[in-house]
């Protein structure tokens, strides 16, 4: 097993430590001057990013873990990195997770390239004072881009032309035209005026059901959940489907079905795999009262983009109107539940929102190769 490590960030679109290089990697990218490093321990990594100085220096050129190409150097020090790009002309803002689990917006300015950064913990300031200064002023559009891909952050432009350059050729993303910041954040946030109404509880019972008091300090365990489907001779008379899901911190709860009900497509074998996972992490949370933040994994852009914003706008009858809908509406119904959940216990699980990450399938991703096979043999069986 290879060594955790703590990748610092002393320099980028948000300064502070995170746990995985993926995570780091889109802080850095792109950003003119970004200074960056890995440590061993978590101390170190914290006060190397809040350090204000750097003793990177520039040497011979290192391919990085995705096989971007950087400098490092080289002692008996982390290696650190280095990186530079050319400066964008164009504002925009963007968010990400730390490694606190905090959610950042950031907007930088082609005379300002420093990002100024908000928690989630102030978003509500931040939406006032956005509804007061650029709800629609003159007309003025903003276009916020939602990022299912963890190697992609979130972005909120203010022309067209820059957001289509920045989802040009990525996977994963959503985006919509709004009127102003404030909603650009909601539309980023996945906020819903409806989640309650999917679950068919009202918001004050279901906090008092589902409400939990673990200590603050109780320690909480992460694990990823890969979800895939499988269609054999998709599209033609013989074809037959499955669906898996690997739980990678609890294999007790992978799961290997056939699809026995409806048109045996990829789609409904993608969408029964992220329904039967929710259904695990409900009963571990509910039941079993579980302190696990959970982290669906899904190579379905459809079943990303559905859960991530588009269910937001969608009614009744809506749903009804969709391909599948009959296993659509379960599936909103699910998520809405452990979104809430998650968001009523925040003081023990994190500010972060529960969403659905998007990652390329046949990629080499270990965990969705897992969900795969498992997706594979559940066909089989059909």
């Amino acid at each position: 097993m290879a060594r955790r490590g703590y990748y610092a960030v002393q320099n980028g679109r948000s300064n502070g430590v995170f746990d995985s290089w993926d995570e780091c990697r889109s802080q850095v990218n792109g950003y003119n001057g970004a200074v960056y490093k890995k440590f061993n321990t978590l101390a170190e990594a914290q006060a190397f990013s809040g350090s204000g100085k750097s003793d990177t220096g520039y040497g011979s050129n290192t391919t990085f873990p995705n096989g971007d190409r950087g400098s490092s150097s080289y002692g008996s020090n982390p290696t650190s990195y280095r990186e530079r790009s050319p400066r964008s002309s164009s504002g925009s803002y963007g968010s990400l997770r730390s490694y606190n689990g905090d959610r950042k917006f950031s907007y930088a300015t082609e005379h300002n390239r420093k990002p100024q950064n908000f928690t989630s913990s102030q978003k509500e300031h931040y939406n006032r004072a956005s509804r007061g200064s650029t709800t629609n002023s003159g007309g003025q559009k903003f276009y916020a881009v939602k990022s299912s891909n963890p190697n992609v952050a979130d972005q909120v432009f203010e022309t067209w032309a820059d957001c289509q350059r920045y989802v040009a050729g990525k996977g994963g993303l959503s985006y919509r035209k709004v009127a102003s910041k404030s909603d650009a954040v909601d539309f980023i946030n996945g906020s819903s005026s409806k989640d309650y109404h999917h679950i068919g509880i009202q918001e004050r019972e279901f906090t008092q059901r589902y409400k939990k008091n673990n200590a603050s300090n109780a320690t909480i365990e992460q694990c990823n959940v890969y979800c895939d489907g499988s269609a054999l001779s998709n599209g033609q008379s013989n074809s037959r489907a499955g669906y898996g899901v690997y739980f990678a911190n609890g294999q007790e709860d992978n799961i290997s079905e056939p699809l026995t009900s409806g048109a045996p497509t990829n789609n409904r074998a993608e969408i029964l795999a992220v329904s039967s996972a929710l259904d695990i992490i409900w009963h571990n949370l509910s039941e079993k009262e579980s302190l696990v933040k959970y982290q669906i994994k899904t190579d379905s852009e459809y079943v990303s983009k559905l859960l991530n914003d588009r269910y937001m706008g969608y009614d009744e009858k809506k749903m009804k109107e969709l391909p599948n809908g009959d296993l659509v509406k379960p599936l909103i119904q699910k998520y809405a539940k452990v979104k809430k959940f998650y968001e009523v216990n925040e003081s023990s699980f994190g500010d972060a929102k529960f969403r659905i990450d998007w990652v390329k399938g046949h990629a080499g991703d270990a965990g969705n190769e897992m969900a795969d096979e498992l997706a594979r043999q559940g066909a089989c069986r059909a």
